[in-house]
């Protein structure tokens, strides 16, 4: 007899598949891969290794690979458990939830002691909206493991789905009996019992949850309602006087007064009690759209699974995901119109949808056909209006909207001002604006959007009273809602430890606002050894530039999305010793979050040219030039004065360099130019302006913003406004903006920074071109920016204090060459090297600053006005 040996090729592939089981294991995937396909090669039908390799491909981007691979396991030795598991799992990752649910089964029935195949089965029923075969699983899943508490509240809430309330509340009691501080069984245990038609049961249930969680308002509520519905006046009484004892403001407490059903609050309860009502889930949604967006979506999908061809539903899905951003939003649109094609609100929503994606030609089609529809819907005009206003086409958006306001449609009079204040902003007209805002916020005085916009607008009002102004800023956080004061829990309270900063801004990107010149140096030039960087973008774009501060920062968060509840909850979490407001009122802003103050610690930068006036924003940044004495008393903040400047400017890339000459050798004349954003010319800096070409007849003058240059009412405006001066057409060049903002600084010798509200980015831009800055500084805050820039530089015999300086200046800088080349000069280096562009001594110096307010937080002393000392903070 020979003897029995095993064949080499066995053997071999015995050790590399051991070999490849420990490369897998230490995470050396392509080894282990390698390794793998070498064994089955050998044994093709090696089930360990198909079913190995499947993993990784699955692991290393190749799913359906990986799926194909691990069903050829199965193939080989059906009776492994953990193949099947795995399957499942891989399933369920690429949506093919069917097909998951079946490789969970046929787990669970090899391992029939195994729970966990189960509670994956069920999980997957239930996203596919199966509640019966997921209740089944859960049933097979507690027959194993009868003390788990999580799969009896599961099975509590599919049973619940089915319908079946009396077996649902004995699983949600079950959920209860095992972990006590299971509060929200407990609660759904009384809402199962209240609709299976057992309120004696269902308010015992609630009363007995008051006694565990007493600070919990839901359980009172309920006992209110179930005592309403069975006429026990009394009875509801008293509970409604529980309820406002333990909150005053509780929207279900004042309703059982008189008040209104709509908050979304009281809403999600009715959808909870009534779950395949239709009207009480899309009420639902259109009261969460425009202040909890993520959630109204899961809504118009809850009601979309009820009624698959509401076109309100629809509609409603494809405008709340334009909103979030995401693809596809508009084929729900399209699909509501052909549902319902003749109904106009349907026609206006998806106008709005084409218009948040970015599709300014189909958004203005539909927005027409609404109008066609109802010639008199309100809503319509606004949408035009505010399409305009997106193309920065102020002075076309103010017809239809002042159509929309003489409509008189109580539901848009709010939003018609609001955007018709928009387009008088940009077109300079800040007192019209003013009004206009006022008049949105009569109708909407809780609506913290307008009210930050008309802020906005009067920091740029001239005839604007600035104590006025200030008051108004303060009152800001009296039209938010009360939220109670919530104690941070910090990591130490070291006052030496590296403090963990995060910057809350929208402009983490090249486009449209300041981030890029202002905070990305910042970001950047932390010294991580003391700071720790979180950004939280709150904009749904990104460019090149948002990979650069997400590149540069310790944690990055997209925050456009979430609710000031869940960001303020997301802040607290990530443990945040100082929140920095990089937006102030300005467009995008968040300033309702930051007044619930959620770091212990709050930091305005100055990118917005006022106070927050917010008292839970502690400290301002600021320098001696910007805010003088005096200053301190029109801020809510206490300010932190660097000794540099308070910002620090870091150029764009560009091709462009300023020209060894002049322009005005290659012209003959000289060229004044203002690339500044038009709401800042106002009619005080075009009389100005107006004089200054009139003293220099040869002289023209730039000017340079979105939509100048068309020929439109933007152009026609500004014309007349000179022509009212003498200043003819020929006098003025109106243009666009260009894809390098650079290249227009080639063209002009002398930038003009408006009066009142000068300049920054603008500044900054020319002065980095080579082309001088004249300037007037003003009483405020938006008109010294100038100041601080040009001193920064070493030009502050530009910085003028009255309209005869400036005009004067501006004479001298137009006749006397020799005092134009020397402010030209080597400008450019001369900038590189002065404390406008001292990214490290800049960010040592703010480092400094968040270090001194951080010390005197751990010593319990209230935030105070202090300097921060030149060179403080550095090695």
């Amino acid at each position: 007899m020979k003897p029995n040996h095993r064949p080499t090729g066995t053997a071999d592939a015995q050790a590399l598949l051991t070999r490849a089981v420990t490369h897998h294991q230490n995470g050396q995937l392509a080894e282990a891969a390698t390794l793998y396909e070498q064994v089955l090669k050998r044994l093709p039908k090696q089930a360990d290794a198909l079913h190995l390799s499947g993993l990784i491909k699955a692991q290393t981007g190749a799913p359906a690979e990986g799926i194909e691979r691990i069903r050829q396991a199965v193939k080989a030795d059906p009776n492994q458990p953990v193949f099947h598991v795995n399957l499942g799992r891989l399933l369920e990752a690429a949506e093919r939830l069917e097909e998951a649910a079946t490789a969970f089964r046929n787990a669970a029935r090899l391992a029939p002691l195994d729970p966990t195949p189960a509670r994956m089965e069920a999980a997957v029923r239930t996203r596919q909206g199966r509640q019966e075969p997921a209740a089944q699983a859960l049933l097979r899943a507690m027959a194993l493991e009868p003390a788990d508490a999580g799969s009896a509240a599961d099975l509590g809430d599919a049973l619940y789905d089915c319908g079946r309330f009396l077996p649902a509340a004995n699983w949600y009691g079950r959920a209860a009996r095992l972990e006590p501080h299971r509060v929200l069984a407990a609660f759904n245990r009384g809402a199962a019992l209240r609709d299976a038609g057992r309120p004696d049961l269902a308010e015992a249930a609630f009363r007995a949850l008051t006694g565990l969680a007493p600070q919990m308002v839901e359980p009172l509520e309920q006992c209110l309602q179930i005592r309403q519905q069975s006429g026990d006046g009394a009875g509801a009484i008293a509970a409604a006087r529980r309820l406002l004892a333990l909150d005053p403001g509780r929207p279900a407490a004042v309703r059982s007064l008189g008040g209104s059903a709509s908050d979304p609050v009281w809403l999600a309860r009715l959808v909870r009690m009534e779950p395949l009502a239709e009207e009480p889930v899309l009420a639902l949604a259109g009261r969460l759209y425009g202040r909890r967006t993520a959630e109204a979506e899961r809504a118009y999908r809850h009601a979309l699974a009820l009624a698959p061809a509401s076109g309100l539903a629809l509609s409603g899905l494809g405008l709340v995901r334009a909103t979030l951003g995401m693809q596809g939003a508009t084929r729900w649109s399209l699909r509501a119109v052909r549902v319902a094609p003749d109904d106009a609100a349907l026609a206006a929503n998806a106008g709005s949808a084409f218009q948040l994606a970015l599709q300014p030609e189909a958004a203005l089609s539909w927005h027409r056909r609404a109008l066609a529809l109802m010639p008199g819907d309100a809503a319509a005009w606004v949408n035009i209006g505010t399409l305009l206003l997106d193309a920065n086409a102020a002075e076309e958006a103010i017809p239809p909207l002042e159509r929309a306001r003489r409509l008189g449609d109580p539901g848009q009079l709010a939003l018609a001002n609001s955007n018709l204040g928009v387009a008088w902003m940009a077109l300079g007209l800040h007192g019209e604006a003013v009004a206009a805002f006022r008049a949105a916020l009569d109708r909407a005085p809780e609506d913290a959007a307008i009210r930050s916009n008309m802020l906005f607008c009067l920091c740029f009002d001239d005839r604007a009273d600035p104590v006025g102004v200030f008051r108004e800023h303060r009152a800001f956080e009296r039209h938010l809602p009360a939220i109670p004061a919530v104690p941070h829990v910090v990591e130490s309270r070291d006052p030496e430890r590296t403090l963990r900063v995060g910057y809350l801004s929208p402009d983490f990107q090249r486009y449209p606002g300041p981030g890029y010149h202002f905070l990305l140096p910042l970001i950047e030039g932390h010294d991580r050894r003391a700071v720790e960087v979180t950004c939280y973008h709150n904009d749904r774009s990104r460019d090149a530039t948002t990979e650069r501060f997400q590149a540069a920062a310790d944690r990055w968060r997209d925050v456009a999305a979430l609710s000031d509840e869940d960001l303020d909850r997301r802040i607290r979490q990530d443990g945040i010793d100082i929140l920095v407001d990089a937006g102030g009122h300005m467009s995008r802003n968040r300033m309702p979050l930051v007044a619930r103050r959620p770091a212990p610690l709050q930091v305005s930068l100055p990118l917005y040219p006022n106070t927050t006036g917010l008292s839970a924003v502690d400290y301002q940044i600021a320098d001696p030039r910007v805010a003088p004495p005096g200053a301190d008393a029109l801020h809510a903040e206490t300010l932190i004065r660097l000794p540099g400047c308070v910002l620090c400017y870091r150029p764009a890339e560009s091709g462009f360099a300023p020209p060894d000459r002049p322009p005005l050798e290659r012209n003959g004349h000289v060229t004044f130019g203002s690339f500044n954003n038009i709401t800042k010319v106002n009619a005080a800096t075009i009389a100005l302006w107006a004089r200054l070409l009139a003293l220099v007849p040869t002289a023209r003058l730039v000017l340079k913003w979105r939509g100048l240059g068309s020929g439109g009412g933007a152009d026609r405006r500004l014309l007349a406004a000179f022509a009212r001066h003498s200043i003819g057409a020929e006098r003025l060049e109106l243009r666009g903006i260009t894809p390098d903002p650079y290249q227009d600084y080639l063209t002009i010798d002398v930038a003009l920074d408006p009066v009142f509200a000068n300049g920054g980015t603008t500044i900054c831009d020319a002065l980095w071109m080579g082309v001088p800055v004249l300037n007037q500084s003003g009483p405020t805050k938006i008109g010294r920016w100038g100041a601080t820039m040009l001193d920064a530089v070493g030009l502050g015999e530009l910085v003028t204090r009255d309209d005869d300086g400036y005009l004067a200046q501006g004479v001298r800088l137009a006749t006397d060459r020799g005092f134009l080349d020397a402010q030209r000069h080597d400008l450019r280096e001369r900038m590189r090297r002065s404390a406008l562009m001292d990214e490290p001594g800049y960010t040592r110096a703010v480092e400094a600053g968040y270090r001194t307010a951080w010390r005197r937080w751990c010593a319990g002393l209230p935030p105070v006005a202090f300097d921060v000392v030149e060179g403080e903070g550095r090695a």
